[in-house]
């Protein structure tokens, strides 16, 4: 009955190594390094740098992990690195880490979006896979501009993109989503007439657009609307350039 009770006991222990191994092979954890990027393209191959106030920092970011059928979110980095700490661990299996930091489709002054992604391997035997993680501005900004021409031609000139109001005053920035938008303009001459001009241009992610309108001093007042560098519109006006000829 002795060597049958120990048997039993072996038997036992060598299924909970078993056990104990086959876990062990079948779970990893991931490590984050996240690094954000603070610039955007600009016309010319230039970079424009975003103010620090902007750029939110490595720990803010949200966290989010997709593989094996499953999704896990964190608010902040610091809480998935508290996870981390405390034991968490992944099924081996292929996972894509996000990082993110805003509200995804919003747009507004001061509102950029920042995204990064990357897949890595979750190995076994506990062993941890290093996701490096580079985050930037995924959506878009515009910048209005006019010339002294425009401005002696148009004392009063107002701008919408999309519907936002431009305010050139405004130390912030305009950020919309990266797709095809409508610039208007409604301007007043001196005289008091009124004038609507429009112009359709598509935006780029991180990327910072400066639309400009100038006027032509020859002839018939012509409205020259450049999108980064390049001319795009040229709207001849119904009106001479002097008023009364």
């Amino acid at each position: 009955m002795k060597k049958i009770l120990f048997a039993i006991a072996l038997a036992v222990v060598a299924t909970a190594c078993h056990t104990s191994e086959e876990g062990d092979v079948q779970v990893g954890k991931i490590a984050i390094n996240a690094a954000t990027r603070s610039e955007v393209s600009e016309s010319s191959d230039n970079k424009f740098v975003l103010n620090e106030s902007l750029v939110p920092s490595a720990e803010e970011l949200k966290v989010e992990i997709v593989g094996n059928g499953k999704t896990f979110t964190w608010a902040t980095l610091t809480e998935f690195n508290e996870a981390v700490e405390g034991g968490l661990e992944f099924v081996t299996a292929p996972y894509t880490v996000t990082l993110s930091h805003g509200e995804k489709g919003a747009e507004g002054w001061s509102k950029p979006y920042f995204e990064g992604s990357t897949i890595v391997d979750v190995p076994g035997y506990r062993l941890t896979a290093t996701a490096n993680v580079e985050v930037l501005v995924q959506n878009s900004i515009i910048a209005i501009e006019t010339t002294p021409n425009f401005d002696g031609y148009f004392p009063t000139s107002s701008f919408k993109v999309d519907g936002f109001e431009w305010d050139a005053a405004k130390e912030e920035l305009l950020f919309l989503n990266a797709g095809e938008v409508t610039i208007t303009c409604e301007a007043t001459r001196q005289s008091g007439t009124k004038t609507s001009l429009e112009s359709v241009v598509t935006l780029k992610p991180t990327t910072r657009h400066k639309v400009l309108f100038d006027l032509s001093t020859a002839g018939k007042a012509t409205v020259n609307i450049s999108f980064d560098d390049t001319i795009v519109e040229t709207i001849e006006l119904e009106f001479e350039m002097n008023d009364n000829a």
